[in-house]
């Protein structure tokens, strides 16, 4: 169990008042309307690209929680800011209070324009971060070298749950001044939305409608992040990618996501659990609705 100290929380809920006197609010919807689900699960489990397909077909939004950490790492940096660094902890913590974090995802986006695929890409989740689109900058290596400092600092966690939940109860966090998003390119009147990460089930939506923990053998996951290395510079030149140092890696990520003591990655007590090892990203999907739409109908929501 983790403690924050009184003055910590002090320090949290004053920057989320500050926040919110200046966060424009919109398409605020009652959860009570919302049907969620929750996914859980390690590194290249396929549950994003999963959660995207099924967010679609479901006419659900799709909130990536991973990429909210991905953001605040990125405005740490930019004010030179080190996420390891007990000095700069309390400065990061209100950073992540007082950014504005908007998550939009685009269903049936054009093609990839460098790829001579003419089938439609997966679903796209377009960040903002303050009004600025940092959709590709927060995927850069240098996020990633840096993420784990902010992830495993418990008052940013405190912070972006509860904007988390906030998006799950259909509050959105908009800068609208200065932002190059348009209003009306938001889907209307979801009927639910899909969240995963590693800590939905369990931490941040404890009574989520339906919880499933995706899982796959470390093997397998390897040889699907080998796989999206591959494509990855497949136009650009870069040295070989060594499928041992994938493997190798992805442990180190379960052993690291498993054993934190904040917020480690679990299964939680009521989820379904689902081993996609033989699964296509297609069949993923098919048997996460098939689970949804046998949940809501138990549940009397109208899907």
């Amino acid at each position: 169990m983790i403690f924050i100290s009184s003055v910590r929380l002090r320090f949290i809920a004053s920057n989320l008042a500050k926040q919110c006197k200046n966060t424009i609010k919109f398409n605020k919807i009652p959860s009570k309307n919302l049907f969620q689900l929750a996914i859980d699960g390690p590194a290249a489990s396929g549950k994003s690209s999963t959660a995207r397909i099924a967010a679609q077909r479901l006419k659900f939004e799709y909130i990536d929680s991973g990429a909210m950490y991905r953001v605040v790492t990125l405005a740490a940096l930019r004010q030179n800011l080190s996420p390891l660094s007990l000095d700069d902890a309390s400065k990061i913590t209100y950073l992540a209070a007082t950014s504005h974090i908007f998550l939009h995802t685009i269903f049936n986006p054009p093609p990839i324009s460098h790829t001579s695929s003419s089938k439609p890409s997966l679903p796209q989740t377009l960040v903002y971060l303050n009004g600025e689109d940092v959709t590709h900058e927060i995927r850069s290596q240098e996020i990633t070298k840096n993420i784990s400092g902010i992830a495993s600092n418990p008052d940013v966690r405190q912070v972006l749950v509860e904007k988390q939940r906030a998006l799950a109860n259909g509050i959105y966090d908009y800068e609208g001044e200065n932002s190059s998003f348009k209003l009306d390119t938001l889907r209307k009147s979801p009927k639910g939305i899909v969240m995963d990460g590693r800590d939905v089930g369990t931490v941040v939506l404890p009574n989520a409608d339906l919880k499933i923990f995706v899982t796959a053998s470390a093997r397998v996951r390897a040889i699907r992040r080998y796989k999206e290395l591959q494509q990855q510079q497949s136009t650009i030149k870069k040295p070989l990618i060594d499928f041992n140092k994938v493997l190798e890696d992805l442990e180190k990520r379960d052993k690291s996501d498993y054993e934190r003591k904040i917020s480690p990655l679990k299964k939680a007590d009521d989820a379904v659990l689902l081993d996609t090892s033989d699964m296509s990203v297609m069949e993923q999907a098919d048997k996460i609705i098939e689970l949804v739409l046998k949940r809501a109908k138990e549940k009397n929501f109208d899907l």
